[in-house]
């Protein structure tokens, strides 16, 4: 069986990489939004890149109790088939272009808020801590920069 904290990882890897995906989908649905789309999509696929560094590096550290983490990767494992099922979707039926503002914003807030709830109130010195802890901070910058750039738009 495979270490619980390797699976959290790769669930962890897979999300930033299914809500790179769907932003690139949104980038060519809307191509007056293109470069918005995707610059994120392109910074999502780099916060994956930062879960992939640590893989190796910490895989024996321990991050919260086993239960915690186990918790943690179905959630992680529900997220993905959630994003997955909407590219799907949205590939024959896509959102409005302000619906993919909306869904965007409640995306990268769920994101934050399981990044917050379960690594902002550890104690720093340690370096995954540090990096999840860095990701919710630009969970929330993508939260409000979708914001700022859908309320920039005339007629939203």
């Amino acid at each position: 069986m495979e270490n619980p904290v390797n699976l959290f990882i790769k669930e962890s890897i897979y999300m930033e990489l299914n809500i790179g995906d769907l932003y690139q989908l949104f980038s060519v649905k809307f191509p007056e939004d293109y470069d918005f789309w995707w610059s994120l999509s392109m910074e999502e696929i780099n916060h994956a890149a930062l879960i992939e560094s640590i893989n190796d590096v910490f895989i024996d550290e321990t991050l919260l109790p086993l239960t915690a983490i186990d918790k943690q990767t179905e959630e992680l494992n529900s997220m993905n088939r959630s994003i997955k099922d909407q590219i799907q979707q949205f590939k024959s039926v896509p959102p409005s272009r302000f619906e993919s503002f909306e869904i965007a914003i409640n995306l990268e807030n769920s994101i934050g808020e399981f990044h917050f709830e379960h690594f902002m109130n550890e104690k720093s010195g340690s370096q995954m801590i540090e990096i999840f802890q860095k990701l919710n901070g630009e969970d929330k910058n993508h939260a409000k920069r979708i914001s700022n750039y859908s309320c920039s738009i005339p007629g939203a």
